[in-house]
């Protein structure tokens, strides 16, 4: 008997060996970024036993009984002493399972519920497996502890479903679809390095200051081994292009693979993936939030399809997204989120405004970013003007890689970026609010409601006032946004310089 595993809608046939061993060997490439190849080519291999079952052959002809198939590739592994590649291979459908205890009953669909039901004899017959390949005989792994254990699962979790995914879309498209995109990180760099070019020599004290930084970095990027990081550069220091410059250096001189910039905010993030977007060009940029949708229809073209494709599992040269994202993904258990987990080895991942961080959340969001660089060669870099507090936490979940400053305090003049004054007025009404902002040339108004911003905004002259809104949709937002730009321009281009300065902007909430 011919064992199937997928019939494509032109007629097609993959057995399940061939699927197996596609799914294996791209399991095993991914996990071998962390030394785990040979969990990933055991789990690729066990992951759809269960389709060597008559009832499963049902199945894909057209039956509605249901099979429980994951179960099977996982007892195997669980017989062999595998507890991750089983927990892997359980989930690869329905999502990573609660484990449960292994005293649960056969019915229950905890994670040894199943396993128990396995060794009752409760699953469909599948044995004519043994017919054709071994599974292969893989050391067992230790683990320091159970955070250790859990973030490999979810790890080697990533490896697998990314590889049965793309290996099942390969089969039904009837070829590989264009999925990963981007230049090497030596191209990359050249082109940060011709873009910051026209920067030097630097013209003024301020600019100077930033290109110290600037060079600092990339110095940094090349004599630091992959690590924990901090980089404390002062609001108008430069932050952005330098941080780049560090990573890019870093990737390239010891062979990591990606950059991910983590973002708390997707205001920040639009405004940060542009200038990477001018730097590296658009095809080496995946910008992934809630504010951008990407269509994957027949009418998308090739560019939109390929983005959108490389959403599902980051396998681009740079990839921009929230810190929401990146972390729910880190402990969620469903395979669209865990999939792109494994791109996270061996890549420069920075936090960008550290400090905003979630104060509840800041254990496991430690934890997952030493676990990283503890034991998937990725390096970490915490970037902000305003360093967090952190090191007491990081020194509990990495006590051995103390985080290092990449641009200590005496490599810049603080003072030169001292460009702004506070001052206390006390309480003000919105009318001589209104006032001040019409007596300057140029202001910014940030109030804590949307309800005073409409308020201010009311009072104002019209003739060059704009009110931004959390109301307002992505689209909406960048609309208004390109407007404003479109009038200073103008205004430049035909008006003088003072009447320029009239432009006035009331913003309410987190705009």
């Amino acid at each position: 008997m011919v064992y199937l595993a997928h019939i494509s809608q032109d007629g097609r046939r993959q057995t399940v060996l061939e699927h197996l061993n596609g799914t294996a060997e791209l399991c095993a490439g991914f996990a071998a970024a962390f030394r785990a190849e040979d969990q990933g080519r055991l789990a690729g291999l066990a992951h759809d036993l269960g389709k060597y079952s008559a009832a499963f052959q049902r199945r894909l002809q057209g039956s509605t009984e249901h099979v429980d198939h994951a179960t099977v590739g996982a007892a195997e592994c669980c017989k062999r002493e595998q507890i991750c590649s089983a927990f892997a291979v359980a989930g690869h459908h329905g999502g990573l399972p609660d484990g449960g205890g292994q005293g649960d009953h056969w019915e229950e669909g905890t994670f040894w519920g199943r396993m128990r039901r396995a060794a009752l004899g409760k699953l469909e017959p599948y044995g004519d497996w043994e017919k054709e390949f071994k599974l292969p005989a893989v050391p067992k792994r230790r683990f320091s502890g159970p955070l250790e254990e859990m973030f490999f699962t979810r790890m080697l979790y990533s490896c697998l479903v990314d590889g049965d995914f793309l290996d099942t879309e390969t089969f039904m498209a009837g070829g590989e679809k264009e999925r990963s995109g981007g230049e090497p990180m030596e191209m990359l760099e050249d082109k940060l390095r011709t873009y910051v070019s026209s920067w030097f020599p630097p013209q003024s004290e301020l600019n100077r200051e930033r290109c110290g930084i600037l060079e600092r970095c990339m110095e940094q990027g090349e004599v630091q081994s992959p690590g924990l990081f901090t980089l404390t550069i002062p609001t108008g220091g430069g932050k952005t292009v330098a941080s780049l410059a560090f990573a890019l250096r870093h990737a390239r001189t010891y062979g990591l693979r990606r950059l991910i910039y983590v973002i708390p905010y997707t205001s920040i993030i639009e405004q940060n993936a542009q200038v990477f977007r001018d730097i590296l060009g658009d095809e080496n940029v995946l910008e992934h939030h809630s504010g951008v949708l990407y269509d994957i229809e027949d009418e998308a073209g090739p560019e939109n399809a390929r983005l959108a494709r490389a959403t599902e599992n980051w396998d681009m040269p740079v990839v921009v997204t929230t810190a929401v994202q990146f972390f729910e993904s880190l402990f969620a258990n469903r395979s669209s989120q865990c999939r792109k987990l494994h791109n996270l080895a061996q890549s420069v991942i920075i936090f960008d405004e550290a400090q905003m961080l979630p104060v509840p959340y800041l254990r496991p969001c430690v934890c997952a970013i030493a676990q990283l660089v503890k034991g998937y060669g990725a390096s970490a870099v915490l970037c902000t003007a305003t360093q967090p507090a952190l090191d007491g936490i990081f020194r509990e979940f990495l006590p051995d890689r103390p985080a290092v400053e990449l641009c200590p305090r005496e490599m810049f003049h603080q003072e030169i970026f001292q460009r702004v004054t506070f001052r206390r007025e006390g309480k003000l009404s919105w009318e001589t609010v209104a006032e001040r902002i019409g007596g300057q040339k140029q202001a910014l108004c940030v109030v804590n409601s949307r309800k005073s911003a409409q308020t201010v905004y009311g009072l104002l002259d019209k003739e060059g006032a704009f009110h931004l809104s959390t109301l307002m949709y992505p689209a909406h937002r960048k609309a208004m946004l390109k407007e404003i730009r479109a009038r200073l321009k103008l205004r430049l281009d035909n008006v003088t310089s003072e009447s320029i300065g009239k432009s006035r902007f009331s913003s309410g909430g987190q705009a």
